[in-house]
């Protein structure tokens, strides 16, 4: 529940109550319709979990190899929602979990991928975080349109120089068991 439903306190008193079952839902949907309607802006409306993509780290890319440093990258979720006032694009807010030894500027991506792996859109952030365990939001990023017919799935992950994504493939093929 988030803050600002956690605050509100509503009292209300049956009309009739003999509503039928599907009215009372129905009246519960619409409520919360015109809740989320208000709390995201007239022209976002949020999309069911289940209409929303796939969100995942990108294996050899949830590790940031710094000497002397522990940065990585542990989940992944997003929300998402319909932005009718930019052409009907489909964003998503990323939100990532992870640790880190001590404050560390760390360049992340979030990209959206067709079925067939070909890369549909990327967004690159540069963010700090503070020693510990971290849950960073990432602004939203588009994935899509509405109508386009393309199924998208999301991926994040560190931004790499080639030497550290090596690193990052040479370490999972030893644990692996695959050697070098």
């Amino acid at each position: 529940m988030s803050d600002l439903m956690a605050g509100m306190s509503v009292k209300h008193q049956p009309i009739n109550t003999k509503t039928p079952r599907h009215a009372s839902g129905l009246m519960a949907a619409l409520s919360l319709s015109v809740f989320l309607s208000a709390c995201l802006g007239g022209n976002v409306d949020q999309i069911v979990q289940r209409q929303c993509p796939s969100v995942a780290l990108l294996t050899t890319a949830d590790k940031l190899p710094l000497t002397g440093k522990t940065v990585e990258l542990s989940a992944a979720s997003l929300t998402c929602s319909i932005n009718r006032s930019e052409e009907d694009a489909l964003q998503a807010v990323v939100t990532l979990s992870g640790r880190v030894s001590e404050k560390v500027k760390m360049p992340i991506f979030v990209a959206a991928l067709s079925a067939d792996n070909q890369q549909l859109s990327r967004t690159q952030f540069a963010v700090t975080a503070q020693g510990g365990d971290f849950n960073l939001t990432l602004p939203a990023v588009i994935y899509g349109k509405k109508g386009d017919g393309r199924k998208a799935r999301l991926v994040a992950g560190f931004v790499l120089t080639q030497a550290q994504l090596e690193a990052n493939r040479a370490d999972y093929r030893q644990k692996l068991g695959l050697g070098e």
